[in-house]
């Protein structure tokens, strides 16, 4: 992720924001001209690509990541079927406790570290020699010979990524929150939590970027005399019915107020057939309850207009939000494309360049409430402020897995050196015994040359 918000590319985001609004004050400059103009329009869809590449690889960063989960689920089966089998083999090859397949022992234990790398485990030992490895909640992997495969599969409710689940022989169960440590937990959070994170803020930086600059310049006027357009292509609104919804009901909607339509997410939680509370999922609080009747529209709170058919069953779930996807789907107005002279610089029709300057303002004046940023707390962030904030998540992310990193490397490093010195072989201790064992042969055969050389004299008397 630090790649594409690097400050020092020249490619950057935050490079496409300062050519943007450069060329605005521009045309502000000489509003009724058409160089300024052109060039506004290369700017802006070079911000929009800009935008649209950075949600993308923010996305295929999770798809890679997904993918990387499925080959550690693979792996880790490896690890546990091996594991099972050494189990079973050093059960066959122990018949008393007399005797220990030490190479089987040492085999095992090498796998149970390495697969303790990747997802965390309990070691149980077991009274036969054998061992069992489970979860921290108890879920079983390895129950002495006993493997217990894990898969994955699509949940539908987070964007088609895997979950992880265990096939606990009467039925297939999701571990994926079960899941604390390891290599495997640490994938789940990145795609999940990290990367999430950022492109989430990164569709609301787009999508109050377009609704904001689309209102001023909706109020302005080209230098054709047209009024009323919108710059960027206004955003769509995005609804996902949740995967496990048992009634039927289906909810469309339609982005009502395109200039102050909230970029929030939103929730619609039914409590009954004709009855539902919307809940703001970005400042998780509640935006009232409303009673519907199905088939009709309706408009709710923040700039929808929503229509439900079908039945609803309480507790069925459906999202919505307009910023889903925002930064992906940025674009500028085909209309404004067209004809370059239906741009709004102008608070009239005489191309005063004044409508311009309010929307080069947003850079300064474009607020975000610290709510959208962190989920609590009060005050706003400029524009700027928002994006530099994003930019230092990033950064401060970075230097704390890299500090993490270090500590628990030097932590291994210390519990590694205390079990060598207890179950490992001393080079010196080793070597002392070899030189003694040495000496005593030496001695030994000496001993058994002068029994010889007596033997022989009493042979010949």
């Amino acid at each position: 992720m630090e790649v594409l918000f690097n400050e020092g590319s020249g490619r950057s985001l935050n490079d496409a924001l300062s050519l943007f609004f450069s060329s605005i004050h521009d045309l502000a400059t000489n509003a009724r001209g058409l160089p300024e103009r052109v060039d506004l329009i290369s700017k802006a869809e070079h911000l929009a690509s800009t935008f649209n590449q950075t949600g993308n690889q923010l996305f295929t960063i999770q798809r890679n990541i997904d993918a990387t989960i499925e080959t550690e689920v693979a792996e880790i089966n490896t690890l546990t079927t091996q594991i099972g089998k050494l189990n079973e083999s050093i059960h066959a090859n122990e018949p008393t406790s007399q005797y220990k397949a030490n190479d089987l022992r040492d085999n095992r234990d090498r796998l149970v570290k390495e697969l303790s790398k990747k997802i965390d485990i309990q070691l149980v030992q077991e009274s036969d020699n054998q061992i069992s490895l489970t979860l921290k909640d108890g879920t079983a992997l390895v129950l002495k010979d006993q493997v217990f495969d894990l898969s994955t599969s699509i949940n539908a409710n987070n964007e088609s990524f895997n979950d992880v689940y265990i096939d606990t022989g009467s039925t297939t169960k999701n571990i994926t929150s079960t899941i604390k440590g390891g290599e495997l937990r640490g994938y789940l959070d990145m795609r999940d939590t990290e990367v999430e994170s950022i492109l989430d803020k990164t569709n609301i930086l787009s999508g109050s970027f377009i609704q904001e600059f689309n209102s001023i310049h909706r109020e302005g006027f080209g230098i054709d005399g047209s009024s009323g357009l919108d710059f960027f292509t206004p955003l769509d609104v995005t609804v996902d019915h949740d995967a496990d919804n048992t009634g039927t009901a289906v909810v469309s909607m339609t982005n009502a107020s395109p200039t102050t339509v909230s970029v929030d997410e939103f929730e619609i939680a039914f409590t009954g057939t004709n009855a539902f509370t919307l809940n703001n999922l970005t400042t998780n609080a509640s935006s009232g309850t409303f009673t519907f009747n199905r088939g009709g529209t309706f408009n709710i709170k923040d700039g929808f207009a929503v229509t439900i058919s079908g039945t609803a069953i309480s507790g069925d779930k459906v999202t919505f939000s307009v910023s889903e996807d925002a930064a992906s789907l940025m674009s500028v107005s085909s209309t404004i494309t067209a004809d370059g002279q239906k741009i709004a610089a102008g608070t009239t029709t005489n191309g005063d360049g004044a409508n311009a300057l309010l929307m080069a303002d947003l850079q300064n004046t474009l607020s975000f409430n610290s709510v959208t940023w962190s989920g609590s707390g009060s005050g706003s962030y400029t524009f700027d402020e928002y994006y530099n904030a994003v930019v230092s998540t990033i950064g401060i992310g970075s230097f704390s897995a890299q500090a993490t990193l270090r500590q628990q490397e030097g932590i291994m490093l210390q519990l590694n050196s205390r079990r060598e010195s207890i179950s490992g072989v001393s080079i010196d201790e080793e070597m002392i015994k070899m030189i003694k064992f040495q000496q005593a042969y030496n001695a030994s055969a000496r001993m058994i040359s002068v029994v010889d050389e007596m033997l022989d004299a009493l042979n010949r008397m």
